[in-house]
């Protein structure tokens, strides 16, 4: 009886070692698994830094030509007005012009 116990205590024992070892072992990849992660962890945060900031500076560059474009649009508008009134100087110049000749021909 005495050996069969004792056979009985070391099977146990020996699955008890074996558990550990096996636990000792999934453990030991979990920690693998989860430095693996942290490393993916870091660089997709550092890759969302970098990319936080090229978004902001293309609005800034965004905000920059549309203020730009803005200045444009007020140049032109006054380029525009400008030549409509040396349009219609020239049109009055061309018939001032044209009543002196009228009238030099009536001499």
């Amino acid at each position: 009886m005495e050996d069969s116990t004792a056979l009985n205590l070391d099977e146990k024992i020996q699955k008890l070692i074996n558990n550990y070892t096996e636990l000792k072992n999934k453990y030991a990849d979990l920690v693998i698994a989860n430095a693996e992660l942290e490393k993916e962890l870091a660089d997709l945060r550092n890759y969302k830094t970098i990319n936080s900031t090229k978004l902001m500076e293309l609005e800034a560059s965004t905000n920059k030509q549309s203020e730009e474009i803005e200045f444009l649009r007020e140049e032109n508008k006054s380029l525009r007005s400008q030549v409509d009134n040396y349009d219609n100087k020239m049109k009055e110049a061309s018939t001032k012009i044209d009543s002196i000749f009228d009238q030099l021909k009536d001499i």
